[in-house]
């Protein structure tokens, strides 16, 4: 008991430290400035598009969970940039239990990206309503579309902190840029039986299922779903597992 109350205060102690190596960094602004940019840019399209309320509202969400991954690549790489700075001394020196470090980055970016998405979804439904005035999802639907969106996320994070601390931030924008086009590709219906093993599809497969849901198709069966969410459940603590047991033994890029 008592080594689980230090773990947890050095955990604190290490999510204070990496919020306060990115306070004077662009981090916290790109996930204030990203969401802002997209609503602008899609609610300016939408304003002289022929497409239907509805169209608009599912063809933003499918958009959204395309740019994620590269997204969550970018910031990923300017966070491991900072420990570059550094010689990585302070994933090595600091901490008591090893593992503390690549923990608290990965919990403070998808804290951040928390906030990034819910911006993003609920900003654009309330801007998107008062442009139009009308109303196609509710707030708490829109929530809901967020919460989705953002727990997709949290694989992504730990992939792309994995490959710029092992390879560097070329690997991880070009497996951005490549997650990017998977999830496109598994929208359609290429992803059929495939999608489930791959994190970078999952937000938009499960947001367009709750979609589907709300807008009455009953063809999305609750068994379907229950199947891929163990297939997720069983690839995220494999995942994971692996990560942490690699992490154990890093010792910087060589």
């Amino acid at each position: 008991m008592e080594n689980l109350k230090r773990n947890v205060e050095e955990l604190y102690r290490n999510v204070r430290g990496e919020m306060w190596k990115m306070r004077h960094t662009l981090l916290k602004w790109l996930h204030l400035m990203i969401p802002l940019l997209g609503i602008l840019v899609f609610l300016s399209y939408y304003s002289f598009s022929g497409w239907s309320d509805q169209g608009k509202v599912y063809g933003y969400m499918e958009v959204l969970s395309i740019v994620l991954p590269l997204i969550v690549s970018v910031v990923s790489a300017m966070s491991v940039e900072l420990e570059e700075k550094g010689h990585f001394q302070a994933l090595f020196t600091v901490t008591v239990y090893k593992r503390n470090p690549l923990i608290a980055k990965w919990m403070v970016l998808w804290s951040m990206g928390f906030a990034a998405i819910l911006l993003a979804v609920l900003g654009f439904g309330v801007c998107f309503g008062i442009q139009t005035g009308r109303t196609v999802l509710s707030v708490g639907e829109y929530l809901v579309l967020a919460v989705v969106l953002w727990l997709g996320s949290m694989n992504l994070y730990l992939l792309h902190l994995f490959l710029n601390l092992a390879f560097s931030k070329t690997i991880s924008l070009c497996m951005g840029t490549a997650q990017l086009a998977v999830s496109a590709l598994f929208l359609t219906g290429l992803g059929e039986g495939r999608w489930q093993f791959f994190p970078c599809a999952w937000g938009g497969r499960w947001s367009g299922y709750l979609l589907q849901y709300w807008k009455g198709n009953e063809s999305v069966s609750g068994e379907y779903v229950a199947n891929s969410l163990v297939v997720g459940a069983v690839v995220t603590i494999l995942f994971w597992c692996g990560v942490l047991l690699w992490f154990h033994y890093y010792e910087g890029r060589q």
